[in-house]
């Protein structure tokens, strides 16, 4: 039986399942990385944040548990209507740097004993301005989430924000907030965003009306011939539309079709509405030539003004671009003079309102306005028009205080178009975006900045040297995100009370740096050992570097090893070492497989010191665990110890510095407890696990205490985190080489023992690694690789010779280009012999 309670939302009748008897709760928390929900959310040591999950069910038997994972006492709770969509709990989490917790939402109906689960990771990192964004968008998303309106009408779920505003413009803003970050309609079920953002694209359409587009007076406007133009069903849509064209772009999927909406509009495809809004826009263009042709205001063929302007070109920029959809060539060209007209001829050079004079709401308005719309047209550095522009913006970039008026950081909708155009500058008319980092200005004596990462009195890598050390627009808007996570007045000034509406969605994106893609690249870069002694080989390790959108992947990694702006070294892997005491900022560049590409970027500091120095952890994976090649072990081989060897000098000497110590946290509690030693057999626990995935962690420690004794340091340590996936035996990725055969041979001049290891190459492997052990059933240690299409590979020892009479034990493991092991092999053994 189910028990529903109706509840009048709009003049819609929302019924929502209360219990059911004999049910399993589903339960859900929100990913941090919608496609891959195994990487954990940040935090740093201290900080509280905001635990998330959702039910399918409520009612007074209904239950729901935070077990936060790292020993404290739990949260609980009845699930109610009201909080259903929002199970959350705040909590501080307390640890070193790299210690990732296992935090579980569980749900139990008291009255069935049903109940299920859910994990939700988090990982304790460095306090940085990265973090701190990451952290201020995971919040900011998830009160978008629960600010949302739901209904449900004819079957279909809906949702919109029509508690913040009247506006309907407001819901595709808040729908591309989530989906630069890679939550979309068409993600997984087990995400709560994928409903929150299908509900909100099903109300979406229902917000769009049809009209037949005339001939305009510089022609005609319908550029697909199907005498069909769309716009929001509401005022003010030359403001609006072009939002609503940029959440169906950044849904990525041209080829959906409309669920919902009127004739026309459902049973469409996103790109064929796109286009008919494109038609809109070309047919409402103002075209009475006085004083020129060109833009756009509130009505129809209006006098145009440049706030508007922009929303235009928002809509219109991804539509060219991305899905490749027609403007007439006149409506460019019309614009163009325009831009001309509206832009001032003497210093400062700023773009105006309905001339060439601003409005009471300042040049910060319409000035980003106007740079937007430039992009729009390709027009760039390099054009007097957009370089005149961006010297007014940067010599007045450093402003602090005053208001909107005088201040762009303190105006968010002047600070979203300033962002917009920064990303989507053209130079070359050519539709490809050249987004810019430093913000520059002719004016002598002014330097550039870096508008989005500069940070007051930073130092690399987020700022580089030689440059003045400004707020940038990452550090504004994470200082000014409110208690309740969302961002409005106060800290930002107010020019129209509606725009507070938008100002949460805007920021998420502006600090996401991403405009219609769904969801972008983000580089990860890694350094062992890290810190390192003068002169010592750094391994650079890009290969964690993924794209928020499962549909794209990352398809190149640039290494920049002396920060010199130049690219040196390509890969997911490079080497680097320093000779000289110092910080010295990797970058790495990351670009995906889309079109157009995308790219994103990252720092790793590697720190060059004198000993005593922490080591540096590696916990090995990922780990694919297959119940047909047991036993299992971890790795942290591994791990690095900078200063190996190495003691103050002392007679008798004292022993050299080690890792002394490798401690396992198995169940992601923070406590490193559950397995010891460098390649631990793990079999017995995972064993008794169902299949699915597991975040470990390995901390190592070593004995400076004893080593250094003067430097009056404890011993140090590391931590690190991988993935295990244990899967069922007749998952496909165990599909192994069961066929591993090894033979002893005499190989060589001078004859040297060898072996020789010889199986079936599977469909899919990219290579095989090769490991040996003195020990049946391990552990082993690698020491090869091989592409070879035969499937052999020859042991001679590795330069070290094997023991004529010891046996050898062997198996191999399938990799990706990424070298991530999916498989284990059967193990197969020979004894090394005289000739």
């Amino acid at each position: 039986m189910k028990v529903f309670e109706g509840r009048w939302l709009g003049g819609v009748v929302l019924a929502l399942a209360m219990s059911a008897t004999g049910a399993v709760p589903v339960v859900k928390t929100v990913p941090w990385v919608a496609s891959n929900p195994l990487i954990p959310h940040d935090t740093w040591s201290g900080k509280a944040v905001t635990l998330k999950g959702t039910s399918d069910q409520y009612g007074a038997s209904i239950q729901w548990t935070w077990d936060f994972g790292d020993g404290s006492p739990v949260a609980t709770g009845t699930v109610t209507s009201a909080n259903l969509y929002a199970l959350e709990s705040s909590h501080t989490y307390v640890g070193s740097d790299g210690t990732t917790f296992t935090a579980r939402l569980t749900v139990a109906n008291g009255a069935t004993g049903e109940s299920a689960s859910q994990t939700y990771y988090v990982k304790i990192s460095t306090k940085s301005l990265p973090v701190e964004v990451n952290v201020a968008i995971d919040e900011g998303l998830w009160a978008l989430h629960k600010g949302m309106t739901r209904s449900t009408s004819g079957g279909v779920n809906y949702g919109n924000w029509t508690s913040w505003s009247s506006y309907y413009s407001l819901t595709p803003a808040n729908i591309m907030a989530f989906e630069v970050n890679g939550h979309l309609e068409s993600g997984v079920a087990g995400n709560p965003y994928t409903e929150t953002v299908k509900r909100a694209m099903n109300e979406l359409f229902t917000r769009l009306t049809t009209f037949n587009p005339t001939v305009q007076t510089l022609g005609d406007p319908d550029a697909n011939d199907n005498n069909i133009a769309i716009k929001v069903n509401q005022g003010d849509h030359y403001y609006q539309t072009g939002m609503f064209m940029d959440a169906l772009i950044a849904s990525g999927t041209p080829e959906a079709v409309a669920p919902t909406g009127p004739a026309n509009v459902v049973g469409r495809t996103y790109k064929e509405i796109v286009q008919d809004m494109v038609d809109f826009y070309s047919w409402g263009q103002y075209d009475s030539g006085s004083p020129v042709r060109g833009g756009w205001r509130y009505s129809d063929n209006q006098a145009p003004d440049n706030s508007v302007g922009q929303w235009a070109a928002i809509g219109m920029i991804p539509a060219e671009r991305h899905w490749g959809c027609v403007i007439p060539a006149w409506v460019k060209t019309a614009n163009r003079n325009w831009l001309v007209y509206s832009q001032k001829t003497v210093s400062p050079y700023t773009f105006g309102y309905t001339d060439s004079n601003p409005i009471w709401t300042g040049t910060f308005a319409v000035t980003p306005s106007g740079m937007v719309q430039l992009a729009w047209q390709g027009l760039g550095r390099g054009h007097l028009g957009w370089d005149r522009a961006e010297t007014y913006l940067r010599d007045n970039f450093g402003v602090t205080g005053g208001s909107y008026d005088t201040n762009i950081k303190k105006f968010y909708y002047g600070l979203f178009a300033f962002v917009k155009a920064m990303l989507l500058h053209d130079s070359n008319e050519d539709g490809v975006a050249e987004p810019i980092v430093m913000l520059q200005s002719s004016t002598p004596g002014v330097t550039p900045v870096d508008w989005y990462s500069a940070e007051t009195n930073s130092v690399p890598p987020y700022q580089p040297l030689g440059v003045n050390h400004l707020e940038g627009v990452a550090r504004t808007l994470v200082n000014a995100q409110l208690a309740n996570k969302t961002w409005g007045s106060p800290p930002a000034a107010v020019v129209d009370g509606n725009e507070l509406d938008y100002y949460t969605a805007w920021a998420i994106i502006m600090l996401q740096r991403t405009l219609f893609e769904s969801g972008a690249p983000v580089a990860v870069a890694k350094a062992t050992p890290n810190p390192a002694v003068a002169g010592q080989v750094v391994q650079l390790d890009g290969s964690a570097s993924y794209h928020q959108d499962s549909g794209k992947a990352i398809d190149s990694w640039e290494w920049d090893l002396d920060n010199d702006g130049t690219y040196d070294v390509t890969g997911p892997f490079a080497s680097v070492s320093f000779p000289a005491l110092g910080s010295y900022p990797v970058k790495l560049r990351v670009t995906d497989d889309a079109s157009p590409e995308a790219s994103a970027t990252t720092f790793v500091t590697v720190v060059v010191s004198i000993p005593p120095l922490a080591p540096s952890a590696d916990a090995g994976g990922p780990y694919h665990f297959c119940p047909q090649s047991v036993p299992w072990f971890l790795d942290g081989t591994g791990s690095t110890n900078p200063d190996d060897g190495q003691s103050e000098p002392h007679v008798p000497p004292y022993p050299g510095d080690a890792i002394v110590s490798y401690a396992w946290d198995l169940d992601g509690n923070g406590v490193f407890d559950n397995a010891s030693g460098a390649q631990p057999d793990v079999t017995a626990y995972f064993s008794g696990l169902p299949a699915g995935n597991h975040v470990i962690g390995l901390k190592v420690t070593d004995r400076t205490a004893t080593s250094f004794p003067s430097s009056n340091l404890p011993d140090q340590s590391d931590t690190d985190s991988a993935v295990v996936t244990v899967h069922a035996r007749t998952d496909p990725e165990c599909v192994c080489v069961d066929n591993l055969a090894a033979r002893a041979k005499i190989f060589g001049v001078p004859a040297l023992p060898t072996v020789q290891l010889t199986w079936t190459p599977k469909a899919g492997a990219h290579h095989y690694n090769v490991y040996r052990g003195t020990v049946a059933g391990g552990p082993y240690l690698k020491i090869g690789s091989t592409t070879s299409s035969y499937a052999v590979f020859t042991d001679n020892g590795a330069g070290i010779g094997l023991t004529v009479g010891q046996t050898y034990y062997y198996v191999i493991r399938q990799a990706d280009a990424l070298d991530r092991e999916l498989c284990q092999s059967n193990e197969a053994s020979a004894r090394p012999r005289n000739r």
